[in-house]
């Protein structure tokens, strides 16, 4: 009990010494209006009628008055009109609850609006509300930043999709790269090879022949036939990549003429039929009983139709069949080379068309380097026709080509 009193007693003792202290810094109401004069806000005294009985400095400046022309203003009176009803709704909430927050616009002297948000208090006495304490901060700037702001989202969230599109867009095209590069690593691997065996064949038959003056005629014709047919291919090969340049960089011409294609297919089939007999494949033609016209160039066609025929015989085991068809459409003619040989994964079927692509078969050794069904496309497309596969492993390929057909005049 006595320490209860100790305490009280140095408690007074402690508010006595502030109070004195404060009384040293002279009259209260100046120091109030010292006091709110240094805040950057408006700040304001209303009675209880809603008239302005006090304002600081800084804000009836803000608003482009002097405190004295502001004193006795209802606070009404400088709000916009639209937003009276706001303001008025507020301040019966300030009085209810006593305390509300705010956003209102306000009008200074040369009627310029400025975005205020307002905090107020009301001031009770003996149970009466005498007035309301109010403090408005300028949010005008900060506001429109806002806005500003809100207006970017949407294209900042636009720009963001398009650098994740352009982002994905540049990873995809990094792996087609990738791929590209290694489809023509593989293709330089594949032609050096293609290369590389019939000069083998060229410069080892050609060394044998010359370093035996005594080797019998019939040998020595056997083995001119030998670099005779492997110069043939190394010249196939060569003009092949080369016709494939010229397709790319659009400096072939094609030298159309009207060819019958019935006669144009038993000349390719006539032209395979060697390397076909030695693995006893058996070739069918079926065509139409009516003379078929296409518009075409024909050599370059011929070879498109020959490395198609090439493909169906290497690709063929012994005693299989290719079946060569000529469909008579309306507009239209229609070629089908089909073949009973080892087929293409379905995998691969996309690819075929793709330069440098070549079919990966590990239980095969067949040469080739990814270039025939490229050659074959290109000659079709600047033919205006359309060409499709369809294969199956080991079930066999068809190949299909439309083409425009043109009637004798």
């Amino acid at each position: 009990m006595l320490g209860e009193q100790k305490e009280n007693t140095i408690h007074k003792s402690l508010m006595l010494t502030d109070y004195k202290q404060l009384e040293k810094l002279g009259d209260w109401k100046e120091l109030f209006e010292s006091l709110v004069d240094i805040s950057r806000d408006l700040m304001f005294i209303l009675n209880e009628n809603g008239e302005i009985i006090f304002v600081n400095t800084f804000g009836a400046s803000e608003l482009e008055y002097h405190q004295d022309e502001l004193i006795g203003k209802h606070l009404l009176d400088l709000i916009e009109p639209s937003n009276q009803l706001l303001v008025n709704s507020s301040i019966s909430m300030a009085i209810k609850n006593e305390y509300t927050l705010f956003e209102s616009f306000i009008v200074d002297k040369y009627e310029n609006s400025h975005k205020y948000q307002f905090s107020i208090r009301a001031v009770r006495k003996n149970n009466k509300i005498i007035g309301l304490l109010g403090i408005a901060k300028n949010v005008t700037y900060l506001r429109k930043l806002e806005s500003e702001l809100n207006n970017l989202k949407p294209k900042l969230i636009e720009a963001n999709r398009l650098i994740s599109l352009e982002r994905t867009r540049s990873i995809n095209q990094k792996m087609m790269l990738e791929e590209l590069n290694n489809m023509k690593s593989e293709f330089v691997s594949n032609i050096s090879h293609e290369l590389r065996t019939p000069i083998a064949s060229i410069v080892g038959f050609s060394e044998t022949i010359a370093s035996d003056p005594n080797m019998p005629e019939e040998m020595k014709q056997e083995f001119n036939l030998i670099i005779l047919n492997e110069g043939k291919r190394l010249a196939k090969l060569i003009n092949d990549v080369l016709d494939i340049s010229r397709m790319e960089t659009g400096r072939m011409i094609l030298t159309k003429s009207k060819v019958n294609l019935a006669k144009l297919l038993k000349a390719v089939i006539t032209n395979e039929k060697g390397p076909a007999e030695e693995k006893g494949l058996i070739i069918t033609l079926e065509t139409p009983p009516e003379e078929i016209i296409a518009e075409i160039d024909e050599e370059r066609f011929s070879q498109a139709l020959n490395a198609l025929m090439e493909n169906a015989i290497k690709f063929t085991s012994k005693n299989g069949r290719i079946k060569v068809l000529l469909n008579n459409l309306y507009r239209e003619v229609e070629i089908i080379i089909s073949d009973t040989g080892i087929g293409i994964p379905e995998k691969d079927l996309p690819y075929l068309f793709q330069k440098f692509y070549r079919v990966n078969r590990p239980d095969s050794d067949l040469p080739g380097a990814g270039m025939g069904l490229v050659f074959v496309k290109q000659i079709v497309d600047l033919h205006k026709g359309l060409i499709n596969i369809q294969s199956e492993p080991n079930k066999g390929t068809t190949i299909l080509i439309k083409l425009l057909k043109n009637y004798r005049d």
